[in-house]
């Protein structure tokens, strides 16, 4: 009988905070929704907010099981996340009061010290371990942390659900396959462009930059191939493995650079155009850390905010980077397919997970550093 009870507050709470927002929600409407006097909810609960985390903490609990439930037998850490996203959309597309509930608890402080945090954190970190398996076996070689990755996952799917509740829009189970294949792909992509493909493509970039740098300051006749050599920290050998002789080496120095400016020319400033806004973007919420914790705590999931100029101005930021990627669509250096809904949610999804432990906690992140590694599996997902 207690338990049915205890249920039955539950269930009322969950329609009434759904309806009038947990600050609004009286003690007297759940308990009249759970057909029982005022003073019998404290017989089950301390107050309100007790019922607000107990809500939350059996839902996660419950998703918890269920997500361990669905990846048994899954072989690969590619298969499982795939599982993973598609369980986690699936239960962020249920039951929209409970999600609803989920999402605005995000603005109490008290939260992050519940046993509802705790099981949150868990159910996260089962997706945290599937990505790290990933990292270890070579699946997602661009990954120096699965964290990044694990807030992208949860960031999108959470703008998404933000306004499926909000906004009446589609839910995130009608998108699984596609956030799965946009994410997936940018986390096996093999990370940073920039980066040499091999040890040996490292070293020719070195010499090349060694001789660029020494023939500049002391002309080439003055310039020994043993200088180059220990520039680059190499041996003279390896210069002359590559190069044959060191005019070889000199006409190759144009090949290098001039094949970086056509890079540049034919779209990669595309791409750092995006970089140089994500990173404005993350610049801009480590100065406005006050702001920020308004944004992202307490009007993410306000409707009065997402229908007004302030949220306009958001959107104008993310049209911004929209026209920059149908450039790059038009030069075939990103994919014509692109949802560009999701390339929002995913984006601002992802940076928003980051800032809230970031506010919560006073956390230490270099967020310019952390921009960065957003930036580069943005481009990513974008490219592959």
């Amino acid at each position: 009988m207690s338990e049915r009870r205890r249920q039955a507050i539950l269930r009322s709470a969950t329609r009434i905070f759904s309806r009038k927002g947990f600050g609004e929600a009286k003690i007297s409407e759940i308990a009249r929704g759970a057909k029982l006097a005022s003073s019998g909810i404290y017989t089950y609960f301390k107050g309100k907010e007790e019922i607000l985390f107990a809500i939350i903490e059996a839902f996660m609990t419950t998703s918890q099981k269920d997500l361990i439930d669905h990846l048994q037998g899954i072989e690969g850490s590619e298969n499982k996340l795939r599982k993973a996203i598609w369980f986690h959309c699936k239960s962020y597309s249920g039951n929209r009061n409970e999600i609803k509930i989920i999402l605005e608890a995000r603005s109490y402080p008290r939260f992050y010290q519940s046993a509802a945090y705790q099981a949150l954190k868990t159910y996260a970190g089962l997706i945290t371990a599937i990505i790290n398996e990933g990292i270890q076996d070579g699946t997602f070689p661009g990954l120096s942390s699965p964290m990044i990755l694990r807030d992208m996952i949860l960031g999108t799917i959470d703008h998404i659900a933000i306004n499926w509740t909000i906004r009446d829009a589609s839910n995130s189970l009608d998108k699984a396959e596609l956030i799965y294949d946009m994410i997936i792909k940018g986390a096996k992509a093999s990370g940073k462009e920039e980066l040499p493909a091999d040890k040996k493509r490292e070293k020719q970039k070195r010499i090349i930059n060694s001789a660029t740098t020494l023939f500049a300051e002391k002309g080439f006749n003055d310039t020994s191939t043993l200088e180059i050599a220990r520039h680059a920290d190499v041996a003279e050998g390896t210069v002359f493995e590559y190069f044959n002789a060191k005019e070889n080496l000199l006409i190759s120095i144009p090949a290098e650079k001039l094949g970086q400016l056509l890079s540049r020319i034919q779209g990669k400033e595309l791409e750092n155009n995006i970089k140089e806004i994500i990173s404005q973007i993350f610049q801009f919420y480590n100065d406005e850390k006050t702001y920020s914790t308004i944004l992202v705590l307490m009007l993410r999931t306000n409707k009065g905010f997402h229908e007004s100029e302030s949220n306009q101005i958001i959107e104008n930021i993310f049209n911004v980077i929209r026209d920059l990627i149908v450039q790059g669509q038009k030069k075939k250096i990103f994919k014509k397919d692109l949802d560009m809904e999701i390339c929002r949610d995913l984006l601002f999804g992802t940076i928003d997970h980051i800032i809230i432990p970031w506010i919560m906690f006073n956390r230490n992140y270099d967020l310019k550093k952390i921009g960065e590694e957003v930036s580069d599996l943005f481009i990513n997902v974008l490219k592959t």
